[in-house]
């Protein structure tokens, strides 16, 4: 080789290595110190150097290997981190009663996970009572409950659903043909119940509703779930006073009949602990309310 393809070899040389430090923001000269210190650090050679050419050694190419997937661990962590941060990511303990378990819950989590894809859920079918107490104890993130429930200080709660109730009754009864019954025609008959200790406040309003029509109900049977009480009314046990949507998916021989009396409309609310929030709660509790509460 002459001077001149000598001289050409060693400018590219040069220019490959500026190149380089430009990238990693370091002049030549200070990108040459780097990896001389890397080198005595870790106590092998990393480049072989002559005026010709700079390569990597068998050290250096295991070296290089491991350090760009290092990179990418870094990478990835910062951006875990930032979506964390941002309660985009995250796993989320949400309690629903049946009602909300159909069509209200599935619909928010399913557009929720479109724009979220990182965050998890571990969804439960959980009771009312039993929703407060894991709220307040920290071991449900989100409730999605029956209305009202009293005065809990710890949480926060917000309606976010509403609906009539209706009467239910067995197909073959005399008032299934009827679209609009008022409570006072139905004061001799047995009811089946929802269970107070499940939902107190929600047993309460009902009950409300009778004593203000002048009835002092005999209650058959009670129940912690709408469709067993659905079935109650079905097997001729007694009518019961439900949530329309608890009956709009039954395939039990029962008829919702409107109650012509003015009543209060049957209410779910997505509530949460006002205590040791993390960034995805409050995120994912934000979208539901505007999905939910705030439509655009």
């Amino acid at each position: 080789m002459d001077e001149r393809e000598h001289n050409f070899a060693d400018d590219s040389i040069t220019r490959s290595r500026q190149i380089f430090a430009e990238l990693v923001h370091l002049s030549q000269p200070a990108l040459s110190l780097q990896i001389r210190a890397l080198e005595e650090e870790i106590g092998v050679r990393l480049f072989e150097r002559n005026r010709r050419k700079t390569t990597l050694t068998a050290a250096g190419f295991a070296f290089r290997e491991a350090a760009v997937a290092a990179v990418l661990q870094l990478e990835q962590a910062i951006r875990r981190a930032t979506l964390a941060a941002n309660g985009k990511l995250g796993l989320l303990s949400v309690g629903f009663i049946s009602t909300a378990g159909s069509e209200l819950v599935p619909n928010v989590i399913r557009s929720f996970r479109e724009l979220n894809p990182d965050v998890q859920f571990s969804l439960r079918n959980i009771l009312t009572a039993d929703q407060i107490r894991m709220l307040e104890a920290g071991s449900l993130d989100i409730g999605f409950l029956r209305l009202p429930i009293g005065g809990h200080s710890q949480l926060e709660v917000v309606t976010v659903h509403r609906e009539s109730f209706v009467l239910v009754v067995p197909s073959r009864h005399k008032l299934a043909k009827r679209k609009r019954v008022r409570l006072s025609e139905v004061a001799s008959q047995d009811f089946v119940m929802y269970e107070r200790t499940h939902a107190p406040g929600f047993h309460d309003l009902v009950f409300g509703m009778l004593r203000k029509a002048g009835i002092v109900p005999h209650v058959s049977q009670t129940a912690g779930e709408m469709p067993t009480l659905i079935s109650l009314v079905d097997a001729g046990m007694g009518l019961s006073i439900l949530p329309a949507s608890a009956v709009r998916h039954s395939v039990a021989s029962v008829v919702a009949c409107e109650i012509a009396d003015a009543i209060p409309m049957s209410e779910i609310g997505i509530a949460v602990s006002k205590n040791n929030r993390t960034a995805v709660v409050d995120t994912f509790r934000s979208f539901a309310l505007d999905k939910l509460v705030r439509p655009k």
